[in-house]
């Protein structure tokens, strides 16, 4: 396996398994817990999660090799910082600012805890399970992301742990609220 897609499964790994460790910690009531009544559950972020990924970036992943693949503008500033530079930078958005087609497909659910962690586990091996085609793909197999331009396959690749990444600060951020609560219950 070269080096770049060792890499890049080790990067996503590292990530995902920390979150794993995180939920089979957690108390299954406590998951389902929401801090306010517009902020989501710890249940909810990792359902969301492994909805974009399973929807959007492994799909556009697979494409970025075919003949399909949609190819509309190069890699713009942002695609640059990000792939090519690897700067990273928290960036709080709302699901409201996205189409509504992907406002639908990207809405998280509540779930059981122990469905929850199956799930997350399956998600961990089916990106896993993608090494074969990061190794085949080259820098030209690229589809189109909306927010960096065209982008290559080990790049949709890296955009599955980035926005785990990215989602980081919101699971702190719930986890420090649940604290607080047990505490003060």
């Amino acid at each position: 396996m070269a080096n770049s897609t060792q890499k890049l499964l080790n990067r996503f790994n590292k990530k995902a398994n920390e979150w794993l460790v995180d939920l089979q910690m957690m108390d299954e009531a406590l998951i389902k817990v929401r801090p306010s009544e517009k902020s989501w559950s710890l249940s909810e972020v990792y359902d969301h999660v492994m909805k974009v990924g399973r929807t959007y970036q492994i799909p556009n992943l697979k494409k970025s090799v075919t003949d399909f693949a949609n190819r509309k503008k190069k890699k713009n500033k942002y695609g640059i910082a990000v792939f090519n530079l690897g700067i990273r930078k928290n960036i709080h958005m709302k699901m409201e600012e996205f189409p509504a087609p992907l406002v639908e497909a990207f809405t998280p659910v509540t779930r059981k805890k122990n469905d929850l962690i199956e799930d997350f586990m399956s998600f961990i091996e089916e990106a896993n399970m993608l090494n074969e085609l990061l190794e085949n793909s080259n820098k030209e197999n690229k589809q189109y992301h909306p927010m960096f331009g065209d982008i290559n396959t080990k790049e949709w690749f890296a955009l599955i742990e980035l926005h785990i990444w990215q989602h980081d600060k919101q699971k702190e951020k719930i986890m420090r609220y649940l604290e607080i609560k047990k505490m003060n219950d």
